[in-house]
Parts: C-alpha cells; sequence; structure tokens
C-alpha cells in the first residue's frame, strides 16, 4: 500500500515552476549562509539577516513557488520553503513530507541556542508533527500520521531517526506484527526486537535473547525485558547489573532502564541488589543510582519495594531528575 501511495504522489507532482527573479536572488543568498537559523539566535536571541530573508521569501513568493522550492537542490532552502508553506497553511503538506521521507540530505540548524543538524526528511515531518512542535502553522492530522507510520515500518529504505524513534514507543498491533519480526532478525533493528517484546509472545524470546548477546544493543534488550518480564530475562538483567556495578564510569540511560526492568522481578535477588545500592559507601553511587531506583519502583511499587523509599535521601536535583524520570519512557 505505502509504496502504491508514493508512486501515486510522485506521477502526480506538479512539473517545475518558473521562479521569477526576485525569489531567485534570495534563494542563492539562502543557500550561501548555508544554515537554517531561527528567528532569533544565541542567549541574546539576535535576528539574523537568514532570517530576514525567510521572512521576505515567505511574503514574496507564491505558494506554486515555495512548493517548488520544497524540491530545491539546497537542503537548507528546501526546508525554509517548506515552514513557509506550513506557516501559510493555504496547500495539503501530507503529499510533501512523504515525498521527502526518503530525503536524507543534511541541513545544519541554529535554532535559539543550540547549533544542530538534522535530516531534510527528518525536518519536514518533525516540524508538522503535532506531538513535536508548538508553532501554530501546519498540522498533520492523527490519521495522516499513522499513515506515515506505516510508511516508515514497512519501506525498507527510509532510514530517517523517525523510524526507530517510532519503534521505541509503538504500541502492539497485530497488522505490525510480522514486518517487525522481520526488522528485528534479518535486518538486525533493535527498536524493533524492543516493539515486538510488546506483544509478550513466547516465540520471541530467542530473539530478544541474542540482542542481550550485543553490547552495543544492551540498553535496547533491558528495554525490551522491562516490556516483556519473562523469567528467562532476569539471569540476564543480574548479570548487567554485575558488569556496571564494577565499573567506574556510568552509563545513565542503561542504569536507569535496567532499574525498572529489575523492579517488574520482585525477588529476594532484587532486594539485594537494591540494597547494595542504598548502602553504597560511594555517595556519588548512592545518590545517582538512588534517584534511578527510586523511579523505578514508583512505576513498579510493589510491597517489598517500600521500606526503600525512606531509606533513599536525595538533595534538591535528585528529587527534580526523579520528577521528570517519572513523566519520561525511559
Amino acid at each position: 500500500m505505502s509504496a502504491l501511495l508514493l508512486l501515486t504522489i510522485s506521477c502526480n507532482s506538479p512539473s517545475p515552476k518558473i521562479i521569477r527573479p526576485q525569489i531567485q536572488n534570495l534563494v542563492k543568498a539562502i543557500a550561501k549562509d548555508g544554515v537554517f537559523k531561527s528567528s532569533g539566535v544565541g542567549f541574546a536571541g539576535v535576528k539574523t539577516d537568514q532570517w530576514r530573508r525567510f521572512e521576505k521569501l515567505s511574503s514574496l513568493a507564491t505558494t506554486e513557488e515555495l512548493e517548488d522550492l520544497t524540491d530545491h537542490n539546497n537542503s537548507v532552502v528546501r526546508c525554509y520553503a517548506f515552514v513557509a508553506l506550513a506557516d501559510k497553511k493555504t496547500i495539503d503538506l501530507y503529499p510533501i513530507v512523504v515525498k521527502h521521507l526518503k530525503d536524507t540530505a543534511k541541513v545544519n540548524t541554529f535554532i535559539g541556542c543550540i547549533v544542530s543538524s538534522s535530516r531534510t526528511g527528518e525536518f519536514f515531518l518533525d516540524n508538522v508533527n503535532p506531538e513535536y512542535s508548538d508553532s501554530t502553522g501546519y498540522r498533520l492530522t492523527k490519521t495522516e500520521m499513522a499513515s506515515i507510520d506505516s510508511i516508515l515500518i514497512f519501506d525498507k529504505s527510509i532510514t530517517l531517526s523517525a523510524k526507530y524513534n517510532l519503534l521505541t514507543t509503538l504500541k502492539p498491533n497485530s497488522r505490525y506484527y510480522n514486518r517487525l519480526k522481520e526488522l528485528a532478525v534479518h535486518e538486525n533493528c533493535p527498536e524493533a526486537t524492543l516493539a515486538l517484546a510488546r506483544f509478550r509472545n513466547k516465540n520471541d524470546i530467542v530473539i530478544i535473547k541474542n540482542l542481550f548477546r550485543q553490547e552495543r544493543n544492551e540498553t535496547c534488550a533491558i528495554h525490551a525485558a522491562r516490556e516483556f518480564p519473562d523469567t528467562s530475562f532476569y539471569p540476564l538483567l543480574v548479570k548487567v547489573f554485575e558488569n556496571e556495578w564494577g565499573k567506574k564510569l556510568y552509563d545513565y540511560q542503561k542504569w536507569r532502564i535496567l532499574y525498572q526492568a529489575l523492579a517488574k522481578y520482585p525477588t529476594s535477588k532484587t532486594i539485594e541488589l537494591f540494597n547494595r545500592t542504598i548502602k553504597c559507601s560511594d555517595s556519588f553511587r548512592r545518590e545517582t543510582l538512588g534517584a534511578d531506583l527510586i523511579i523505578a519502583i514508583r512505576k513498579y511499587p510493589n510491597s517489598l519495594y517500600k521500606p526503600f523509599e525512606n531509606k533513599i535521601k536525595l538533595d534538591s536535583f535528585d528529587l527534580d531528575a526523579i520528577k521528570n524520570g517519572m513523566n519520561s519512557e525511559d
């Protein structure tokens, strides 16, 4: 279905329009600058010449010119044209977003105080995704987002981060199961294994176990065990704990999700590991990991864990971390 949709959009794309010289000059200057800059950059929120060019482009260019410029050979020009169209809200941007899901060209950005980079297709999608963007411009509908989710999952040629971000939060849906298994087994996609774990299918246990054998994907494997707390994963989680405990450096993301996964197994061994945390003589380790432990036992409470609440003393910074952690998927 997704391939047919992409083909239809491609066949129905309008032929290139003639861009007026005045617009061409603006476009050349935007391309020469080479960075997508927001309305205010730096701590002082300075308005740049690049943003002034964008404002002029948005004001002078027709909808047809802007639509044509979303296919310009310069990624910064494509992004500014797309934002201008989103601000105007005069045309349906869904076909343009779908068309650019394979647009992996790098675009450098300077937004507020943050200098970063993205891929153009990612930039397009994020700017109209109702969950990510807070502007008042064009927004994709829930139906359109669901359609894009399907395209991201089923189209093997799409490599945007959006595809893998989607898989980390994807809820179990039977129509996706076979494709997720294909991604996990044949395309070596750890995020797909995490999505697969949410089905809690005993036939997938071996796939999750294999993920534990890949050190680079260990955090994803722990996530999967949290989603599917089968007893066969518990010894692997304990092994990860022991390995990480012996290290001087902290993988903060791994520790946080590890405590949550262990909390799904209220056993005497889990209590032992939690006690080791709160009795640690290293105050930094005790407080840092103690905050992650508190998040875990509050997310996944059990009567065995109640004594730990009063045994962990934390400062205001750690308390803020707990508050944020309670609202996070991690």
